[in-house]
């Protein structure tokens, strides 16, 4: 069934003009005069879940029932049962109006201007429902009452006239209706998904969100009911992506609800839409909380039939105070405390998935910014270390870092055979210059080398020590006696017995690279300390 969907004509209900701008391109005008007035609620805490609102009437709202539904080219959307003029027909199962569409200017704000006539669907007297525009503001989805004029809603599609601005056309009953109501549709920001609620039979219970695929504004395939913790045996409704895609707002009597539907996030993932998070007592009540709207990350909009209202559903502003929360700490190395650089730290969340991943700083440090009330884990690993992590709640009532250092304990240097012996493989003992000192960082080195001889106590090795080329040959040989003694000393110090070890300096007498006018990079190759196997009784 194709029909057309106009704008009403008659200049005295004061109609809504709109600016040929996308939902996408929402822009703020100051405006002289704010005609919203508006009292706060009791000055709000943060929840035991860490959300935190500020809850403010709209000022557009009348004794009916009214709905907050979105953003359509510069203006806020909304559907509404107030009375105008000889259109106040009434629902026989509300025993309100019919629901119309109105319109709202938005100050810089986001403070609503009072409402105008958006649009009716060819004045007929039935509920239109919530609605939903393309990012171009080309395409329309829209829900309208069943003929039979029960509560129960199906799905349509309209298209703009191109040659006359305000004129929907081909209009389109779509594929997921059938026996049941459809409603609540939200299309994803980048235009892939559409999202609604329904009862359809395959709900767990009652209405339960599902989405479909869909391809230059075409539904593609079937509807799924989404994966997740969202849908509950008791009904989920008003299905909103967050501004960034990584979140589905929808209202719920599941869940842990404090009466009525609360208004809910989930956490997009591969496994759906997990972490499922009541918004608390900041912006929900023992009433009904819907229509969670996103205007920017902490002001937004959603609908109530609380206590102190105007009559039926109002329509509130809402602002969000987000907690500042990071996890940071170090790398430590367990045997030294040297901070470790260059070490990959991730973010788990809840369910396991890595939620960030960097690399250590030069001071071993690392940070990552959390969300409240979240089970996190920070993992990490290194070449030569075991890996560690840490799992921790992100409770807090106020800005807090919460500090994690991750302290790695060394693996055991590798057991390698080469054609003439067998040795530890390690990076290589690095000294001060001239000098039998064994710089910090190598200590780090050498104790993959006591991790070896601890998990093979039979094991014996020989610590042999060599030199380049440079100097004298009395220096050099002299010189890695002392390098080898230090090396054992090392060993030594960390338990190790004295008779599982020995220790030999060579000096300049086997060079890897024997060459009469060496480079740095030789000298460097020859500079060397071998861990030989040379038991393993």
């Amino acid at each position: 069934m194709k029909t057309t969907l106009t704008f009403f004509t008659v200049t005295a209900l004061l109609l809504c003009t709109f600016t040929a701008l996308g939902q996408d391109q929402l822009t703020y005008t100051a405006l002289a005069d704010n005609v919203a007035n508006y009292s706060a609620e009791e000055k709000p805490f943060y929840g035991d879940n860490g959300f935190k609102f500020e809850t403010f009437n709209t000022g557009i709202n009348s004794k009916y029932s009214d709905y907050g539904i979105g953003f359509f080219r510069e203006k806020f959307i909304s559907f509404s049962a107030r009375k105008i003029g000889g259109l106040a027909k009434k629902d026989p199962i509300s025993n309100e109006p019919y629901t119309k569409l109105y319109c709202s200017d938005i100050t810089y704000d986001y403070d609503l201007k009072r409402p105008l006539l958006f649009s009716s669907i060819l004045n007929r007297n039935d509920n239109l429902g919530t609605l939903a525009f393309s990012q171009d503001g080309n395409t329309l989805y829209f829900t309208q009452s069943k003929e039979d004029h029960t509560q129960s809603f199906e799905l349509y599609r309209a298209e703009m006239n191109p040659e006359r601005e305000g004129e929907w056309i081909n209009i389109t009953a779509l594929s997921v209706n059938g026996d049941y109501s459809v409603e609540n549709p939200h299309l994803s920001r980048n235009g892939e998904w559409l999202y609604f609620s329904s009862n359809k039979p395959e709900a767990i219970g009652g209405f339960d969100i599902f989405r479909i695929a869909v391809k230059d504004n075409e539904l593609i395939g079937k509807a799924e009911r989404i994966e997740g913790s969202v849908n509950t045996v008791l009904d989920e409704k008003f299905p909103q992506t967050s501004l960034d895609g990584k979140y589905l707002y929808f209202s719920s009597k599941g869940h842990d609800s404090q009466g009525g539907y609360d208004i809910f996030r989930s956490r997009k993932s591969k496994l759906g839409f997990v972490s499922t998070r009541n918004l608390g007592s900041t912006i929900n009540s023992p009433k009904d909380e819907v229509a969670f709207i996103q205007a920017n990350e902490n002001i937004g909009y959603m609908t109530s039939n609380r206590d102190g209202g105007n009559g039926g559903y109002d329509i509130y502003k809402i602002e969000e105070s987000i907690l500042a929360l990071s996890v940071a700490g170090k790398v430590i190395d367990a045997e030294t405390e040297i901070a470790l650089a260059n070490a990959t730290v991730a973010l788990l969340d809840d369910y396991g998935e890595e939620v960030v991943s960097v690399r250590s700083n030069i001071d071993g440090s690392y940070n990552f910014p959390v969300e409240g009330f979240v089970n996190y884990t920070v993992i990490a690993y290194k070449d030569g270390f075991e890996t560690t992590r840490e799992t921790f709640n992100t409770a807090a009532q106020e800005d807090k870092i919460f500090v994690k250092n991750l302290v790695l304990g060394a693996t055991p240097a590798p057991i390698v055979k080469t054609a003439e012996k067998t040795i530890l493989k390690i990076d290589n003992i690095l000294f001060d210059l001239d000098s039998d000192r064994i710089k910090e960082v190598s200590t780090i080195t050498l104790n993959t080398v006591v991790a070896t001889l601890k998990a093979n106590p039979s094991i014996k090795i020989a610590i042999n020590a060599h030199t380049d080329a440079q100097g004298s040959a009395g220096y050099n040989k002299r010189l890695s006696m002392r390098r080898a003694a230090s090396a054992m000393n090392y060993l030594l110090s960390k338990g190790i017995s004295k008779d599982r070890l020995q220790s030999q300096g060579f000096g300049e007498e086997q060079l890897l690279i024997n060459c009469t006018s060496c480079t740095p990079q030789e000298n460097e190759l020859n500079r060397r300390i071998e861990f030989i196997v040379i038991s393993k009784e």
